[in-house]
């Protein structure tokens, strides 16, 4: 007898797939034995001889039923927890203390904020760099928060390293869009940018798990729902003093339209190496976006 399938009767993904593998085996005339130790693992065992046969069934059942929906990723109970989100407001409240406490505060907006006539000199770094600053303490905490409840989530579902790479190219993106409509002087500073983006790339995540859904009457409309949700949340978060809504807008686009294109990819570009890869990518846009923007400082210092 050799073993085909090990897993864990504890578990309820495994102990499905392990009833699955038996309903099949016993329709081919395979005779299968499961065998359960005490701890919960459990093995499925065919003889030597159908060994070959047992794996050619369960390679055509596979083939035959990969059009068949498949349930939702499993997410995480404690969903709003995210050390990756956590790390992100640390990093936003210590330069919103460092610039203030030193007296740099109007020096850094200056030299680091979005403007369209900035850009349209060729300082495109600062379509990143303005993700990182705020005007006031409240600006702040209301952005912290939105990176809590909407940020900490995709980062979890989506992964650290890809998570903030989407999150930066979707903010990133929403400045350059929103600028790209005017020539003025006014400079725009906020991550609320990247947190409409989060919103957005959330968004597209339902919709393209909710597309493979057949069973609804209104498929088409079901999957517009989450859309119509995160809209909803960004026109809630698009109000204030200091809120440039047409990048809150162009931000939740990006994050939509960027998410809609790497969400059906997901599956070959998850893991921990292209995680590793995406951080180092994010990394790097960082480094090279504030040593851009540092020169000028420097100059003018």
């Amino acid at each position: 007898m050799k073993s085909i399938f090990t897993g864990n009767i504890h578990n309820k993904n495994s102990r499905k797939q392990a009833d699955l593998i038996l309903i099949v085996l016993a329709s081919q005339s395979v005779r299968a034995v499961i065998d359960t130790d005490p701890d919960g693992s459990c093995n499925i065992f065919v003889p030597d001889d159908d060994v070959f046969k047992a794996g050619q069934q369960l390679k055509k059942y596979a083939i035959e039923n990969k059009d068949v929906p498949r349930p939702a990723p499993h997410v995480p109970t404690r969903i709003f927890f995210s050390p990756a989100a956590l790390a992100l407001v640390f990093i936003l409240a210590a330069i919103h203390y460092i610039i203030t406490t030193r007296g740099l505060h109007k020096q850094a907006i200056l030299n680091f904020g979005s403007s369209s006539y900035y850009l349209s000199q060729g300082q495109s770094f600062r379509a990143v760099t303005a993700l990182f600053l705020h005007s006031d303490t409240d600006h702040l905490l209301g952005n912290i928060a939105g990176i809590i409840v909407l940020a900490g989530p995709l980062l979890r579902v989506t992964g650290c390293g890809q998570g903030l790479l989407l999150l930066l190219a979707a903010g990133t993106a929403g400045n350059l869009i929103s600028e790209s409509f005017g020539r003025d002087l006014r400079l725009s500073i906020g991550a609320s940018t990247a947190v409409m983006a989060a919103a957005g790339l959330l968004g597209a995540r339902r919709m393209t798990i909710g597309a493979q859904l057949r069973h609804s009457l209104f498929p088409k409309f079901k999957s517009l729902a989450p859309f119509a949700a995160a809209a909803t949340l960004t026109a809630m978060f698009s109000h204030g003093e200091n809120t440039d809504i047409s990048a809150h807008l162009f931000g939740f686009l990006a994050g939509t339209g960027i998410g809609l294109c790497y969400y059906p990819l997901s599956v070959p570009l998850s893991g921990p190496v292209i995680g590793r890869i995406s951080f180092g990518i994010v990394l790097a846009i960082l480094c090279t976006a504030f040593i851009q923007g540092l020169f000028p400082f420097l100059f003018n210092t």
